[in-house]
């Protein structure tokens, strides 16, 4: 294993989550389970989803996904699901509408990185399937259609999550705003028949000239219903940042055999100092923060 190689490896480990932040995740987790569980009774089915469930989390950006979903015998319109979840919720947590979400932002916790939440996504079984129709907050439609299972065996199966996740750390360091599992969605659509996955190096590579290259035309469907394009919610501006970003990393890693140019890249001496020292500096890696 080459020595750049070597390197992408190491931030992929100290991405692991501590064995104490893993059991916060679950004391959270369990705490809004049983809440809710007070609340709804055993109708809902309430368990993990997101990154955690993906295998993608990274230790310095992470949040935890809740599903709360309800039998498809439920009456009540998604509208009215919803606006019952979160006005439990409310009464004991400070809630943020997310477009499908509840977002929980006041759970403390030991080592969380800043801006931890938990989201409560709530929805109803569509009869004799495994999927679900969620309420949405804001745009065109008023629901969705999707599956979280499709979801979760999409990515977790792709022979992507340790791009993934070098992939996210990159976007975490230099701030760019993408949505997990549009991220998610690109890597795997750009890494679509390759044959060497496993090779960091020349994996990330291949995403950041598609991060210059294709980010900003890119069509991403949800694998659970081809009827969501994804991508749609990705702004202008942010195409604009990522593009940048990708550009840059590509320039400076195509060919490039230097050490010090992936660690100028990945912002590693900065980490290394931040974590050194407590000190959290700016990100001088990033010149477009």
């Amino acid at each position: 294993m080459n020595t750049i190689e070597k390197l992408l490896q190491k931030i992929l480990l100290s991405q692991d989550l501590t064995p104490e932040q893993e059991r916060t995740l679950q004391s959270h987790k369990t705490e809004v389970t049983n809440f809710l569980r007070s609340e709804f009774g055993n109708d809902p089915v309430i368990k993990y989803a997101g990154s955690h469930e993906k295998g993608t989390m990274i230790r310095e950006n992470y949040d935890l996904d809740i599903v709360c979903y309800f039998p498809n015998t439920d009456t009540r319109s998604l509208k009215e699901i919803r606006e019952d979840v979160s006005s439990h919720l409310k009464s004991k947590y400070l809630i943020e509408e997310k477009a499908s979400a509840e977002r929980i932002s006041d759970l403390k916790g030991v080592s969380v990185p800043s801006g931890y939440h938990i989201d409560v996504v709530p929805g109803r079984f569509i009869e004799g399937t495994n999927d679900v129709f969620l309420h949405v907050a804001h745009g065109e439609k008023e629901r969705i259609q999707t599956n979280l299972k499709t979801h979760i065996n999409h990515i977790a199966n792709s022979g992507c999550v340790p791009i993934i996740r070098l992939v996210k750390v990159w976007t975490n360091r230099n701030r760019l705003n993408i949505k997990t599992f549009i991220l998610e969605l690109f890597v795997v659509e750009i890494l679509n028949g390759s044959q060497n996955k496993s090779n960091l190096r020349e994996s990330f590579l291949k995403v950041m000239e598609a991060m210059k290259d294709k980010f900003g035309n890119v069509q991403l469907v949800d694998p659970a219903n081809t009827n969501n394009i994804v991508s749609q919610s990705i702004n202008s501006s942010d195409k604009i940042m990522v593009n940048s970003a990708g550009e840059k990393a590509f320039n400076l890693l195509n060919g490039s055999e230097k050490i010090s140019d992936w660690e100028n890249i990945f912002g590693e001496a900065q980490t290394s100092l931040s974590s050194s020292s407590g000190f959290t500096p700016q990100a001088p890696w990033c010149e477009l923060c």
